[in-house]
């Protein structure tokens, strides 16, 4: 099936706009993955993603997995994760985590603050203290509200009390810090980044215990190593954006542009869900009192706009906005928003 030619603006929170140096240059050349061209491309990509991510090859080591954002997570949580683990959650991903830990056969502690709460540092310092886990997982931006969860200060308290961090950063990465006294980070090539999805990244602390798993979640097998056929295209697009854009420059832009979504947004009647402190730079959502998100979706598709629904309980009573990718500037931000007010 040849789908038709059509041009529009992805507003939702990954796949993204590819930049037009992508495009333009994704197919120079279609490379073998055991070439000396690719491996050269390959090292190039990992200088690229630990500078992006402001972390130390000195302190961690990176897998790089075929697949999306939710495959690092699963990977990551079977390669090290074991024991009793917390789960602080606010969202669709953190109940995720906290699922497939389980799945996995850890003790989960989840701790129900409702979605789009944010954390209380007082109370994730008492269940941290009462109930002594071996690992804290943490969703850094909450994609089901465009909360972002203060990833240092829950690493820090981790810390304190002895437990390890594993961090879903998939929708953060590359915009929003990481911090450093993370165990595990997770993320993908086709959020913030701004790449061909595709290539499942996790960092993970040298030294860190792993234990056996299938070969396809297995992230030590992935580390310095490309065990099957990877998604050569994705690695391509990821060469280029890294080279294109600064970790500095991505962050400066991402919240210009956050600003102008919720400026724009708020001009066109819609209430931000969150307060603005516990924002993301990434994705605004907007309560929808007495409109219909279906409604709104379709508007905005007939004038080439793509925006999400709510997730979960959410769906119907908000609309996401996400900024990411090449297409959005403040001229589209204005114009989606006239679009959904008219």
């Amino acid at each position: 099936m040849r789908l038709a030619p059509r041009t529009q603006v992805l507003f939702n929170p990954g796949p993204v706009n590819l930049d037009a140096e992508v495009r333009n240059h994704l197919f120079d050349v279609e490379l073998c993955h055991r070439q000396e061209e690719f491996e050269r491309l390959l090292d190039a990509v990992e200088r690229g993603l630990f500078a992006a991510a402001e972390l130390s090859p000195e302190t961690y080591a990176l897998g790089l997995l075929h697949g999306s954002g939710s495959l690092a997570v699963d990977a990551a949580l079977a390669t090290f994760v074991r024991g009793k683990v917390l789960v602080l959650d606010n969202g669709v991903y953190c109940t995720r985590l906290a699922t497939t830990s389980a799945a996995l056969g850890n003790e989960v502690v989840p701790v129900a603050l409702g979605t789009g709460t944010p954390v209380d540092l007082d109370a994730a310092a008492a269940a941290l203290a009462e109930h002594r886990p071996d690992w804290l997982l943490v969703v850094h931006h909450e994609t089901t509200t465009g909360l972002l969860n203060p990833l240092a200060a829950l690493a820090a308290l981790a810390r304190e009390h002895g437990a390890k961090v594993l961090v879903d950063a998939v929708s953060s990465l590359g915009v929003h810090a990481v911090d450093v006294d993370a165990d595990v980070v997770c993320f993908n090539s086709g959020k913030c980044l701004e790449a061909l999805p595709g290539v499942a990244g996790v960092f993970h602390r040298r030294g860190l215990v792993h234990h056996p798993t299938v070969p396809v979640l297995d992230v030590v097998a992935h580390t310095g190593a490309l065990p099957s056929t990877p998604n050569v295209a994705a690695f391509v697009s990821l060469g280029i954006v890294l080279d294109l854009h600064s970790t500095a420059s991505r962050r400066d832009r991402y919240a210009r542009l956050a600003r102008h979504v919720w400026a724009a947004g708020a001009g066109a009647g819609f209430t931000p869900l969150l307060a603005e402190e516990h924002r993301s730079h990434v994705l605004a959502a907007f309560r929808l009192p007495d409109a219909n998100a279906d409604e709104l979706a379709a508007r905005a598709l007939t004038h080439g706009y793509v925006v999400y629904h709510g997730q979960g309980a959410l769906r119907g009573s908000v609309l996401r906005v996400a900024n990411m990718g090449a297409a959005v500037d403040e001229a589209v931000i204005t114009d989606l928003f006239r679009v959904l007010s008219s």
